[in-house]
């Protein structure tokens, strides 16, 4: 039978063990104060490890690396949630996108990366930017990178897209004085006849800090996408994780498949 115990119990077990000089004839006392079912799994498995040897010190470190086992299982499964996105409020059970992107932005203490197909221009969106702008003006964050895809203009870029994307940003994006670094798909100046560019939609908050988290989601960074559509993400909180993403943004700077604007 597998050991299904919380590790606290596995541990007071194990504390109990290595106050023993000898093998016990009976585990009664070991297992006093623990439920039945706790005393139907331990006993036969102490009894075991009785049988192939096992001294009251050597029980006692299985049992302990038994318990850090199902600590480092629940810390994976606590770092991870479930987010999503629909007219309905069906968020009781599961995050709302919305409200997951909105309190990364304002947990974040030092950075965000923002990637997006589109861009949302609604009033709601233009004042969730206007507060990263705000953060970035007065110094409470110190980095802020974005990577989209134009989809608003994509048609006309013009003889100089970067100019015309630049433009258009700063005009009808990000209107304020404090801009984040802008990042597009090098295809878009390459004249690539393919038609999928930056479609990624990733959240990283405060990158290689312990704080560091991420959400993947396939919901784009507007208010129709993460307030009406259905759409579906993981959230990390697991810093090594979450770090993972914001690296392979850089790494793909790095290599010139995205450009600053």
């Amino acid at each position: 039978m597998a050991l299904t115990l919380p590790s606290q119990t596995l541990r007071a077990v194990a504390a109990k063990l290595r106050q023993l000089s000898y093998v016990p004839t009976s585990w009664q006392g070991i297992l006093a104060g623990i439920n039945a079912d706790g005393r139907g799994q331990l006993g036969p498995f102490l009894v075991k490890l009785v049988r192939e040897g096992g001294s009251p010190q050597l029980m006692a470190m299985v049992l302990e690396h038994l318990a850090d086992q199902r600590e480092a299982l629940q810390q994976e499964r606590d770092a991870w949630s479930f987010v999503w996105s629909g007219p309905d409020p069906a968020h009781a059970k599961t995050a709302d996108t919305f409200a997951t992107v909105n309190q990364l932005i304002q947990q974040a203490q030092t950075s965000l990366l923002i990637a997006t197909y589109n861009i949302g221009l609604s009033s709601q969106f233009q004042d969730l930017m206007e507060s990263i702008a705000d953060r970035l003006e007065c110094g409470q964050l110190q980095r802020v990178e974005l990577f989209f895809h134009p989809i608003q203009i994509a048609d006309r870029l013009g003889a100089d897209p970067l100019a015309t994307i630049r433009q258009w940003f700063d005009e009808k994006v990000w209107p304020w004085s404090a801009k984040p670094c802008v990042y597009v798909d090098q295809r878009l100046l390459s004249g690539s006849s393919e038609r999928c560019y930056q479609h990624a939609k990733v959240l990283v908050a405060d990158a290689a800090t312990e704080r560091s988290s991420a959400l993947v989601t396939s919901a784009n960074f507007s208010e129709t996408a993460q307030r009406h559509n259905f759409e579906a993400g993981w959230l990390v909180r697991e810093p090594w994780r979450a770090d993972q993403v914001a690296k392979h943004f850089q790494l793909m700077v790095a290599e010139g498949l995205f450009v600053q604007v």
